[in-house]
């Protein structure tokens, strides 16, 4: 439900003008209201909470006094150095990120936006290097005996490369990475294929600002699928699958330039 303060409100109308599924109006005596019968239409996504200029919205709850103010955002030269730098990172070094930076990345997904702002995602991260080392064995335990057996080659003709590699005890699932995040999404939800990208790739590039190298792994969002025991010691709720795997820590390779930039086709009318 939203609350309008009026000893507060300046009757600016910013908050309904601001308001996509149009919840939010304009009473007689001039004062915006949410009426009863249009409660459950409200996305609380909180837009009306972040406009009003006087602190007179409370949203679900939710205050202008308990969210942070606007602050400064970087120059768009150092977000496109970001961009343009980001690397995929497969060489990491054996330690773990530390707590601080942990902390950053994980708070960072509070602010992730969803379709229809419907949050039915779970997050799961391997924290220690100790846990990640049981899921590289596990894996490649299960993908060799997949390879004897000749159902990886059945079902994935073109990764005999791979194979190979898996074979000769290359990790080419985890990349040797001392951490992972993995993203479920409830399998009801609107924009279930968009949204578990979109989270990550907030934390992907706020990682990158921490000088945290990260890798996408659409390989371990298979591979999963394969070893339910894995599945099952992820946690993962039920109704939820498996939508995208981002593999990250501490960078063992240090990038000295960007690369030229890729070719994509761009109509304009």
């Amino acid at each position: 439900m939203v609350i309008i303060d009026k000893s507060k409100c300046i009757k600016c109308e910013a908050c309904v003008k601001d308001c996509i599924v149009k919840v939010l109006t304009i009473q007689a005596d001039g004062f915006p209201a949410m009426l009863p019968e249009n409660e459950p239409y409200c996305l609380n996504c909180q837009h009306c909470l972040a406009v009003c200029p006087a602190e007179a919205v409370n949203c679900h709850g939710v205050t202008a006094g308990e969210c942070g103010m606007v602050g400064p955002l970087p120059a768009p030269e150092q977000l496109g150095n970001l961009l343009r730098q980001r690397r995929s990172v497969r060489q990491f070094k054996d330690e773990d990120i530390d707590e601080k930076s942990l902390r950053a990345l994980l708070d960072s997904l509070a602010w992730t936006p969803t379709g229809c702002n419907v949050h039915n995602l779970h997050f799961t991260v391997i924290r220690h290097k100790e846990e990640m080392s049981f899921f590289r064995k596990k894996m490649q335990e299960t993908l060799r005996f997949f390879i004897k057996t000749g159902i990886l080659g059945l079902f994935y003709p073109k990764f005999k490369r791979y194979m190979d590699e898996v074979a000769n005890g290359a990790d080419v699932v985890f990349r040797n990475t001392p951490h992972m995040i993995v993203v479920s999404a409830n399998k009801k939800s609107p924009c279930r294929e968009a949204d578990p990208w979109i989270a990550l790739s907030y934390f992907d590039l706020l990682a990158q600002s921490l000088n945290i190298g990260t890798c996408w792994s659409g390989f371990a969002v298979h591979a999963l699928k394969w070893v339910p025991s894995l599945r099952k010691r992820l946690g993962i709720p039920k109704g939820y699958g498996i939508a995208a795997v981002l593999l990250f820590g501490i960078p063992a390779v240090a990038y000295r330039r960007q690369t030229a930039p890729r070719q994509f086709g761009i109509d304009i009318f």
